[in-house]
């Protein structure tokens, strides 16, 4: 998930006075309930004019879908068979005031960041039931999360040179200041939205700095960090994260309107060490994305959410209503531009 270094409380002050006209100064883009690969749909509605979805989470247990709100923190909720989502935890619950993004762990719990209010929730979805609130450091803006097999979970602060570690012992949740970036090679630009999607894989982590477009690989044990080498390749507006066989997906929007670079999911085909990738293909949906944020893979597609949050960190309307996540089928992969 992407964002200038901006307040939402400046932002939702600027959007106040237009938050009336979103219904008809956005465009209208139909969604549809059409049947894609296996009969899915090929795309679901996230419901409400000012919804603006940002992270979302699939749980492979249940089929459902989880999609938060940087607008208001509402969470919503849906099933992969059925076209449209709707409010699950309203905004508001449990104080929460904006989401960013989010995650299920191991144990079918549901992690939610916080974005600029620092905090990390963690939920029980059997009951809506919130098991931990924490807090990052003062100033930062919790994004995007990785969940590890054993459990331990990672959270990216993309205001702060700072990864998290998330732990728990029976009902006891603490979150850690795991990685101090300053004390690595990892590039750090002042000012600027850094470290954002995040996954882990195996003994290792991969993130992604949206401002610098490098990838970079994190022993889980020992802390240390090294660049990907892509080849020269950068990952500019580099985003949410997913794995599958060998391959990396990496959401790219463009918050920054940099020349050149269409919104899509980038293809990387990692070597076994995660040391080295090149550039294998790039996902688009029919029509294209709109400033897609995070990426899941259930089943032979990737399922992306249209964010449309350049527009929100701009003050501004959606350019297209409703709101939407998009499915991409993997082997529909194009040539890397």
């Amino acid at each position: 998930m992407g964002q200038q270094p901006m307040s939402r409380r400046t932002v939702l002050a600027a959007t106040a006075v237009t938050a009336a006209t979103v219904a008809t100064a956005g465009g209208s883009r139909p969604a549809t309930a059409a049947p894609g690969p296996a009969g899915l749909p090929e795309t679901y509605v996230v419901p409400g004019d000012r919804a603006f979805p940002t992270g979302h989470a699939y749980d492979p247990r249940t089929g459902h879908i989880y999609v938060g709100s940087a607008e208001d923190g509402t969470i919503f909720r849906g099933h992969l068979t059925v076209p449209t989502l709707r409010p699950w935890s309203p905004h508001g619950t449990d104080g929460r005031a904006g989401t960013s993004g989010m995650t299920v762990d191991a144990a079918g719990r549901l992690l939610v960041g916080g974005a600029d209010t620092g905090t990390l929730r963690v939920y029980d979805p059997a009951d809506v039931t919130l098991l931990a609130l924490l807090h990052g450091v003062e100033g930062g803006f919790l994004n995007e999360i990785a969940a590890a097999p054993e459990g331990t979970s990672y959270v990216t602060d993309s205001f702060r040179p700072m990864i998290y570690r998330l732990t728990h012992t029976g009902t006891s949740w603490r979150l850690e200041r795991w990685l101090d970036v300053t004390t690595t090679p990892i590039d750090w630009v002042e000012g600027r939205h850094n470290l954002n999607g995040i996954i882990c894989i195996d003994d290792h982590l991969l993130t992604v700095n949206s401002a610098t477009g490098r990838l970079w690989r994190i022993d889980r044990h020992t802390r240390q960090s090294h660049e990907v080498d892509l080849g020269g390749d950068l990952l500019p507006n580099g985003d949410g994260l997913a794995f599958r066989d060998g391959h990396l997906y990496v959401v790219q929007g463009n918050l920054n309107d940099l020349p050149g670079l269409t919104p899509q999911v980038t293809v990387i085909r990692l070597s076994p060490d995660l040391a080295r990738g090149r550039l294998a293909g790039r996902l688009l949906p029919p029509g294209g994305f709109l400033h897609p944020s995070s990426i899941t893979l259930p089943g032979d597609r990737a399922l992306v959410v249209n964010s449309q949050y350049n527009r929100w960190s701009a003050g501004l309307p959606p350019e297209s209503l409703p709101f939407t996540l998009s499915t991409v089928p993997l082997a529909s992969a194009r040539p890397a531009a």
